[in-house]
This record gives structure tokens, C-alpha cells and sequence, in this order.
């Protein structure tokens, strides 16, 4: 990566790099997109060990993460480790174990992004907006309230730029808004706001997207004052209806296009968040008088969220993002009410990360409906745990469970194993090109064998990354098989033709539509499919011959790096192919 950003390795390459997923790259431009997916677990320790000076205090720190689910899942987010032990580093140095909010804190553990989010800029504010005027004991409305002024002029900063999708300030849009330039090196806004010089122009920016819409979503909820408000801001933030005359502040002069409502999404959650953590009481010192009505509030949006699900077509990113609202605000009235409207959730092909998974866990265990496909979305080994948490659950009541196409692993199918040995209610499990090795069978007899219910059991004979189960895992299906004489499993493309043709339907599907590519593993996949073909011998007709060679020129492609299109190619073409060294190999 250094040597690319150099331009040592490649120097003729034209490189963008971001840490903004929402940045518009002009995908057609480029040939190739990557996504560094950030820690893995021993990572997220050593650096939790780097952070801090005192190794005990660094212990705990990790401890406490490593046994709260939706911190643990963040942690592997770069971003989000650091913002995480910067929160945490306000309640687990040394002596403050039984002080005040520290307490607190251990008593009350932050579960959501938001909640963690807040800690950050609570923590921010304590160490350096007071500049040590308060004691550790000093309650936590007393804090904010000295800060009061300046979040509530940096939150409506973020706010109404957010709106126009505006992440880049000058001296004067600062001023404009009350924030002094001069404070951001020396306040809790060191944090906050980073300054860019490039020559002559000075401009400034929040460190991260996620910081501006958090602080945007602070000052919203401190500035909605009734149950009319909230419901009129939500409407207007996920949907794009504009609210009539109001007296509240953001929901006056709301200049918003419809092509701009997927920015909002991360900042809705956090609003969310927040509005719990007022009703709750802890924003106190940063607003004046108690919310109208407060104490109907749950219901009320949970009616909300109930009539979107029942009422709305939504589009699948949409509805993920109403789970996350949901997750975010963590109360179970409101979710109780809504999550039994959730009746079908289509999240087919559509890249989503164990934060996602976490969401969909919290919300769907209040619905007494099925969930049913987890296909192609990029999911790994820590969705497959959170996954077998459900399984094990007395109120699953999955059937049927599609997780083919992810990259799952073998320590996460291990998992899987363990949690369907007890589960009584899937009939059909689905585990194509999922990554699973030699290693990913070696609990298998011995878990589903005590299994009553599986019926179906589909696992590709060739995996992810080339991979296959080896002659060992060969042996333990068959050893599954006489154990289990009613449960049909699919070893191989041979065994089920219908599966073979579903798999060459897709193919047919990526020369139309190249970006679904980027919910599998690409080349791994479609290897994966070739190699089943091979195995079909002499059963191939013409037609499967066609897709055969479909699926070398992509995989031609793709490990040449050449932009994938189709076109009719002549046999010399496809000879000349053929004969390149890299498509033998």
C-alpha cells in the first residue's frame, strides 16, 4: 500500500485513497477497487495495548470490549478502535474505578455506536474544554452545560452543511457560526475539527463524516422539543418529505434533494441514539426543559417504524437502515411494536457488515417472523458467530438459512456446527462457496449428527479460494451421511443439476451487470463454479460449454487486471487467450 501511495510500485497508476465510504469515485475510471478491511482480533488487542501506558488499564480496557458484542465488532474499524479507547480512557484509568460516572458507566456499558460516540465527546469535552476546572467526581450535566454553547454552535455547523453534504469549512463559515478558529488547538475542538493548509488556502474539516453527523445529530436532539417534531424530522431525513411550518430550528429552511437522503442514514442512527439518551436524562446541561409528552415517546415511534414496514415499499438499504434506527434507540417498546411488521426483509447481494448483523439480532429477535436469506454479502467469520448466537437461541425460528457466497471461513462454519448440534428448527442449510476447508469439517459428524431437524445440506465441493475439503473432509460427510441416512447432502455441482444452473444464471448475470462482482469473492466464486464444471465431464452439453468459456475470460480478466466487457470473440481470439501463459496457469 505505501509503495502504491509513492508511487514506487505502479507509478503510472492513478491512485484515489479514502477513508469516506460514501465518497462518489467514478468506478468507471478505475480498474480495480479495494477495500482494506482494517484489524483482526489480536490486532485489536495490540493496539488497545499500544494506547494506553498503563498495561492494566489496558487490560481491562480490552476485557470490556472483547465481552460487549457491538464494541467488539467496531473495534476492527481503525476509526472506531481509537475513538473507542479514547472513551474508554475517561473510565478506566487508574483510581476512578468507584468515582461518579466512572461507576456509572461499569454499571450502565455503552451498547450502541452512538452511545460510544457520546463517551468520545464527553470524554473530549472533560479533558479539555474545562481545561481541569472539574473534578472527576463533577456530574456529568455539570459538564456539559459549561460546554453547552460552543457543541450547540458546532452541532448546527454540522447539521446544516451535513444537509447539503458540505465537509469542508472556511475561516469565515466557522465564524458564521459562532466557532473561533483560535480554539481549535487549544479546546476539547482539537478532537473535533482538524485544520487543512495547502499554500494559501486554509480551510478546516471534522476529523471524520461520522464526527460531523454525530454532532449534527446532538444538536437536532437537543432542538426538537415534541412527539410532532421528531416524527416530522424522520419523515423528512429518511424519506424526503418536507416538514410543514415549525418553530423548531432544524426543521426550518430544509433544503434537501431526494438523491441526498442515503447521506443521512449514519447521521438518522445517531439521532436516534441520542433521543434515547435524552429521554434517559443525559443530556441534561445541554437542554433547558423536559420533551413534550416524553414518556409517550417509545410508542409513538415504535407506531412509526410499524406503519414504514407495513405501509412503504422499501428499498433494501432503506430498511436496513430503519433496523439500525431501531438498534440504536434500544428501547423495547418501540420495537416491539414494530418488528412484527417486518414480515419479509430482501437483503440479497447487498454488502453488509457485522455491525449489520448486529443490528438485524437486536431487532428481528422481537419478530415472529423468518428470516430467511443471507446471500452473497459479504459476511465473515465474526456475522457467522453472531449467526450461531441465534441459532442456539429458544426463540429461533429460521428454516431455512442462505448463507452461500460469503466468506465465512472455516473457524466461522465451525461455529455454525456447534450452534445447529441443539438447534431444532433448520431444515435446510445452504454453505456454498463459503470458504470451508479440511479444517471447517472437523466437528461436523459429531455436531449434526445429533441434529434432528436439518433436512438439506448444500456445500460446493470446490470453496472459496480454491479450496475444497480434502480427502478428510470427504470422508466425514460420507461418515455424516450413513450417520444421518435422511439428510441429502450436496456435495458437488453432479449431485444437484438445478444448483449447477442457478450458478451459470449468474454468470449470465455479471456480463450485464458488473458490479455484482462486489458482493462475492469474485475470482474464488467463479473458480469455484469452473471447477464444478469440470467435474461434469462428459455430461457438459454445448451450452454449458458456452458458459465454461464465459467463465475463463472473466477469470482471465480479472487476474490480469483487464476491465471485465463482452463482446462476440472469434476462435482465434479465444485461441490466442488460450495460449497466454497467465490463463494456463
Amino acid at each position: 500500500m505505501v509503495a502504491l501511495i509513492k508511487g514506487s510500485f505502479l507509478p503510472e497508476a492513478s491512485v484515489i485513497l479514502t477513508t469516506r465510504p460514501s465518497t462518489e469515485a467514478p468506478k468507471h475510471f478505475f480498474q480495480r477497487c479495494c477495500v482494506v478491511l482494517g484489524f483482526e482480533e489480536n490486532q485489536v488487542k495490540e493496539y488497545t495495548s499500544k494506547f494506553y501506558k498503563d498495561s492494566k488499564v489496558a487490560e481491562k480496557v480490552y476485557d470490556y470490549i472483547l465481552n460487549n458484542d457491538n464494541l467488539f465488532v467496531l473495534s476492527f474499524i481503525p476509526l472506531y478502535c481509537y475513538i473507542i479507547c479514547t472513551a474508554m480512557a475517561e473510565f478506566f484509568s487508574s483510581g476512578t474505578h468507584d468515582v461518579g460516572d466512572s461507576k456509572s458507566l461499569e454499571l450502565n456499558p455503552p451498547r450502541t455506536v452512538s452511545e460510544v460516540y457520546f463517551c468520545y465527546l464527553f470524554t473530549a469535552v472533560k479533558h479539555h474544554a474545562l481545561r481541569g476546572s472539574a473534578e472527576r467526581s463533577t456530574p456529568r450535566s455539570e459538564v456539559l452545560s459549561l460546554a453547552k454553547q460552543q457543541l450547540t454552535n458546532l452541532g448546527k455547523l454540522a447539521y446544516e452543511n451535513l444537509l447539503q453534504k458540505k465537509i469542508m469549512f472556511t475561516r469565515a463559515d466557522l465564524e458564521n457560526y459562532g466557532v473561533t478558529p483560535a480554539d481549535v488547538q487549544s479546546t476539547f475542538l482539537s478532537h473535533i475539527l482538524q485544520p487543512l493548509k495547502e499554500e494559501t488556502v486554509e480551510m478546516f474539516s471534522f476529523f471524520h463524516l461520522t464526527v460531523q453527523e454525530h454532532l449534527a445529530a446532538l444538536y437536532c436532539s437537543i432542538n426538537l422539543f415534541s412527539e410532532e417534531d421528531i416524527i416530522q424530522a424522520l419523515d423528512f431525513w429518511c424519506f424526503g418529505v418536507h416538514p410543514p411550518s415549525s418553530i423548531a430550528a432544524p426543521l426550518q429552511n430544509t433544503d434537501l434533494n431526494m438523491d441526498k437522503l442515503e447521506s443521512l442514514q449514519m447521521f438518522t442512527r445517531f439521532f436516534m441514539g441520542l433521543l434515547r439518551a435524552r429521554l434517559a436524562g443525559q443530556l441534561d446541561g445541554l437542554v433547558l426543559s423536559p420533551m413534550e409528552h416524553g414518556d409517550g415517546i417509545p410508542t409513538r415511534l415504535g407506531v412509526w417504524f410499524q406503519d414504514q414496514f407495513k405501509g412503504r415499499k422499501l428499498e433494501n438499504q432503506t430498511a436496513l437502515n430503519l433496523l439500525h434506527c431501531l438498534t440504536e434507540f434500544h428501547m423495547k417498546e418501540a420495537t416491539s411494536i414494530a418488528a412484527p411488521e417486518i414480515k419479509t426483509l430482501n437483503l440479497f447481494k447487498m454488502k453488509l457488515s457485522v455491525v449489520d448483523c448486529a443490528a438485524m439480532h437486536y431487532v428481528l429477535q422481537f419478530s415472529p417472523h423468518k428470516l430467511q436469506d443471507l446471500r452473497y454479502n459479504c459476511l465473515d467469520r465474526q456475522a457467522a458467530i453472531l449467526e450461531s448466537a441465534i441459532l442456539r437461541s429458544n426463540e429461533c425460528q429460521v428454516k431455512k438459512l442462505f448463507m452461500c457466497g460469503n466468506n465465512l471461513g472455516p473457524e466461522g462454519v465451525l461455529e455454525l456446527w456447534n450452534a445447529l448440534e441443539h438447534n431444532t428448527t433448520v431444515e435446510e442449510l445452504y454453505l456454498d462457496i463459503t470458504g470451508i476447508t479440511e479444517r471447517g469439517t472437523e466437528n461436523i459428524v459429531n455436531c449434526l449428527s445429533k441434529n434432528t431437524s436439518l433436512k438439506t445440506l448444500t456445500q460446493c465441493h470446490l470453496v472459496i479460494v480454491g479450496n475444497d475439503i480434502g480427502d478428510k473432509g470427504r470422508r466425514r460427510l460420507k461418515e455424516l451421511g450413513q450417520s444421518r441416512p435422511g439428510l441429502r447432502i450436496i456435495a458437488n455441482f453432479v449431485d444437484d443439476l438445478g444448483l449447477l444452473q442457478a450458478y451459470l444464471d449468474w454468470v449470465e448475470e455479471i456480463r450485464v451487470d458488473r458490479d455484482q462482482m462486489d458482493s462475492v469473492k469474485n475470482a474464488d466464486a467463479l473458480q469455484s463454479v469452473l471447477k464444478g464444471l469440470k467435474l461434469m465431464g462428459d455430461k457438459i452439453s454445448l451450452n454449458l460449454m458456452r458458459n465454461y468459456t464465459s467463465i475463463h475470460l472473466l477469470l482471465f480478466c480479472i487476474h490480469r487486471n483487464i476491465p471485465i466487457t463482452f463482446r462476440v470473440v472469434t476462435l482465434y481470439d479465444f485461441m490466442d487467450i488460450l495460449l497466454c501463459q497467465d490463463f494456463r496457469e
